[in-house]
């Protein structure tokens, strides 16, 4: 009777079974690390901590090396947490629920339609059914294809099956993981395995409401495209080609002089889709320089589109607040896109997103510098942006670095775990969690009074 009081309370608030569920997935995750055949040399359980939730809120970010650290088991307990935290621990335990013949509860629908779909879903099986079947297919094809590229670079039959099985899932899920010793910096001059590293990325992080809505315009024969479709794809493209441009431009002579024109075009692209919350780098991040840098914030802090595996604001909300500002300097009331009026609810919730981000932010940076050494500003030299750049792929779960991870001090390591559990399980979630807010409109309404602005 005490466990079913205790479910009824979790399914009642969907915010509260994704934290909790996550939580629960990490503290398993850090104990099957932390055992003596997981690692090969001493592992605390601090750092076991910080690569379970690294792994299960598909982040990338290391305090120890993978390669070197953990064994094949351990390499497979991040393989599986990888692929949990990509499509959430809740999708899988539907899958399940659906696979013995029970029905979703209406929480568990709203639940599966706040993470996947801009509306009610009505048929769940078909949509897990069609979750699953993209992402395992999606995987395979990945995998195949890395397979083959390894082998061709002298890896043995089970070394090159290991390192792309892992690869495939870590690109999809956008983890950033590797197995390799240099991550996919040996790669820079190949086309293969940073092409389809990067191809798994975009399938993972372009959102599956795109992928459910091109296979019912598929089945269905339809012509019309949402404006879902429509603001995610076109902004996360615009963000893709952008991004390239600017590494293009502002690494031609730096960072990727050294490289023929055809790899830097494919680094400059691999880096800005990486940006977008995957983590993976053919070049070493600290040797960007702070335009680009610059750059990877901005990507960084959008980064995916909604309904991915993916973290940051998201393209969407990105593209609502984009919209609504060209909305009112064109003398529209309301946010138009596309010759369509956007819910002035769709509107709060992404400014009180971007607001709550911008926070979250600013408090773990301050946080993670208080836990370092604390200098002077002119001798701390880029102490201070290489700290935020940190913090922003944390709550970004997007896993690039400029090398602050690996020295993190341990209430840095506390800072950062927090920060990519926040980012994994969505700041929104979290807060509704903490308040309680959000489940029924207010009934009254307060006297409006004017205030002034700017």
């Amino acid at each position: 009777m005490q466990w079913r009081r205790i479910n009824r309370r979790i399914t009642k608030h969907p915010a509260r079974a994704i934290i909790y569920s996550f939580a629960l997935a990490d503290i398993i995750g850090a104990l099957f690390l932390w055992l003596p055949f997981s690692h090969v040399k001493g592992l605390s359980f601090i750092d076991a901590l910080f690569t379970s939730t690294s792994a299960i809120c598909v982040t990338g970010l290391t305090v120890v090396n993978t390669a070197f650290e953990f064994t094949r088991f351990g390499q497979l307990v991040i393989l599986v947490l990888m692929q949990l935290g990509g499509l959430g621990v809740m999708t899988f335990s539907m899958f399940f629920a659906l696979g013995l013949g029970r029905s979703l509860s209406f929480s568990s629908r709203l639940s599966l339609q706040e993470s996947f779909l801009p509306h009610l879903v009505t048929e769940p099986r078909r949509l897990i059914a069609t979750i699953f079947i993209y992402t395992f297919l999606a995987e395979f094809l990945v995998a195949l294809g890395l397979f083959v590229s390894l082998f061709f670079h002298g890896y043995g039959l089970f070394q090159a099956l290991f390192h792309s099985v892992f690869h495939a899932v870590s690109a999809f899920c956008n983890a950033g993981f590797s197995t390799f010793p240099d991550g996919l910096e040996d790669f820079k001059t190949s086309f293969g395995v940073p092409f389809l590293v990067m191809l798994g990325i975009f399938l993972g992080n372009v959102g599956f409401p795109i992928v459910y809505e091109i296979w019912l315009n598929f089945r269905e024969k339809r012509k019309r495209l949402s404006l879902h479709f429509k603001i995610t794809l076109g902004t996360h493209l615009c963000f893709i080609l952008l991004g390239a441009l600017a590494f293009l431009w502002f690494e031609r002579n730096g960072v990727m002089s050294g490289l023929p024109w055809p790899y830097k075009i494919l680094a400059a692209f691999f880096h800005s889709v990486s940006a977008r919350t995957a983590g993976f780098n053919t070049l070493e991040i600290a040797q960007f320089s702070e335009h680009s840098i610059y750059v990877f914030l901005v990507l960084m802090f959008v980064g995916a589109c909604p309904g991915s595996t993916g973290g940051g604001i998201k393209t969407t909300t990105f593209a609502i607040l984009w919209h609504t500002v060209i909305s009112r300097l064109k003398g529209f009331p309301q946010t138009v896109a596309f010759k369509r009026t956007i819910p002035i609810e769709q509107v709060g919730k992404a400014i009180t997103l971007v607001f709550i981000s911008l926070i979250a932010v600013m408090t773990f940076h301050f946080l993670l510098t208080l836990s370092e050494p604390n200098f002077p500003f002119y001798l701390a030299k880029h102490e201070f942006l290489a700290s935020l750049f940190e913090v922003v792929s944390a709550l970004g779960t997007v896993g690039l670095t400029t090398g602050v991870t690996p020295h993190l001090t341990f209430w840095g390591k506390v800072c950062i775990i927090l920060a990519m559990f926040v980012g994994r399980v969505g700041l929104l979630s979290l807060v509704s969690f903490l308040s309680e807010a959000g489940k029924e409109p207010r009934p009254y309404r307060y006297a409006k009074e004017r205030v002034m602005v700017g």
